[in-house]
């Protein structure tokens, strides 16, 4: 098993200097049913967060595993503790590119990975960055988990961001609000006892999901808090809820990165329109244009 780091421009750069970092981890033995799992830490958490389910995962699921340590979290924001984040905060946008951008790298570091095993967890912050990833890379994914989830920005998440948030800003950052656009399959876990963030956040999410008519298992444990605890914790959730799922799932579509796709997503007044055939730090790889 072999662990190391990688280190990278994303969009934005030329306005946040500070590469973005990311944690590897590969299995022992890589062949062509080695896939990738991308893990998203929570608000101001650090790339590594989940690294012990990473270092089950890789050779209990095959997966080269990768986090993220995406702008103002983490290191980013203080080289020492590795806790923190800045304000005003970014609140999973241009953070999502980053954790999008790192897929890419790992997918060019390892040209023999399964692109159909292609796989998204994250919990709290994660939890929702993991959901944004699928719907701005939406042929991309064969499943995604999220654990303890935002899904929208609600009064709580944007005074904490402290900024203000107009329409089109808000919209793009609701996972609510564009669940049809989800292609994948979703599991969703929340601990009723949340006080971080509320179960209503994966209830709202989880029947919007239903109502587009999409594949989606969730669970939720009474009594359990924002790490599902004492019930449970993450990494058990998600080995009791997606076991099966994470050796199974498969994405059949051609990845919207070998695609060069372009997304885009309407939103209030603007749509945000994503071209994934330009590089990780083109400026051009993400725009709003009027609707």
């Amino acid at each position: 098993m072999r662990e190391y780091e990688i280190m990278f421009n994303s969009r934005n750069s030329a306005n946040y200097a500070k590469p973005i970092s990311a944690f590897l981890i590969e299995p022992e033995r890589l062949d062509a049913q080695t896939g990738l799992m991308h893990f998203a830490h929570g608000w101001g958490g650090n790339r590594y967060q989940y690294r012990e389910m990473q270092r089950e995962f890789s050779d209990r699921y095959n997966l080269v595993c990768v986090a993220t340590e995406y702008r103002q979290s983490g290191y980013d924001f203080d080289a020492v503790t590795g806790k923190g984040a800045y304000l005003p905060y970014d609140a999973s946008h241009f953070q999502v590119i980053d954790c999008l951008n790192a897929v890419r790298h790992v997918l060019r570091l390892y040209p023999g990975i399964n692109r159909e095993r292609v796989i998204d967890f994250g919990g709290s912050q994660g939890g929702h960055v993991a959901m944004l990833m699928s719907i701005f890379s939406p042929c991309t994914f064969a499943l995604v988990i999220g654990a303890c989830g935002i899904s929208h920005l609600d009064e709580k998440w944007v005074q904490a961001s402290g900024r203000e948030f107009g329409a089109d800003e808000l919209a793009i950052r609701n996972v609510v609000r564009m669940a049809d656009r989800v292609q994948c399959q979703v599991v969703l876990m929340h601990g009723t006892a949340d006080e971080t963030v509320p179960d209503r956040h994966t209830r709202m999410l989880e029947q919007a999901l239903l109502d587009a008519g999409k594949t989606v298992t969730s669970k939720y444990y009474e009594g359990g808090d924002h790490a599902l605890g004492p019930v449970t914790n993450r990494r058990d959730s998600v080995v009791e809820m997606a076991d099966g799922l994470i050796d199974s799932a498969r994405n059949t579509n051609v990845d919207d990165f070998t695609a060069g796709r372009e997304v885009r997503i309407p939103c209030e007044t603007k749509s945000f329109v994503i071209d994934w055939s330009k590089a990780p730090d083109d400026v051009a790889l993400t725009r709003w244009e009027q609707k």
